[in-house]
């Protein structure tokens, strides 16, 4: 019998990581403002540090809406109580 494996399972709806958003948000800084250009800064210059966190934050939180859409589909479900 040939096992069924789940197209759904490492499926990306938000499509942003780490390493994609923390660029956007560099460049999003030099957009805001010319007075300030963090990736010419220090790695311990503060704002470089919350640009950083808020990356981190953001790619957390695009993890989990993609592991709560796929407890919606049956094929890749994780939790007893959704798939009930």
């Amino acid at each position: 019998m040939q096992d069924i494996v789940s197209p759904l399972q490492n499926t990306s709806y938000t499509n942003k990581d780490f390493q994609r958003i923390y660029p956007e948000l560099l460049d999003l800084v030099k957009e805001l403002t010319n007075k300030w250009d963090p990736s010419i800064s220090n790695e311990s210059d503060p704002g470089v540090i919350l640009i950083k966190l808020n990356a981190l934050i953001a790619d957390k939180c695009n993890y989990n809406i993609d592991k709560n859409v796929l407890e919606c589909f049956p094929l890749s479900v994780t939790q007893t109580k959704n798939a009930r």
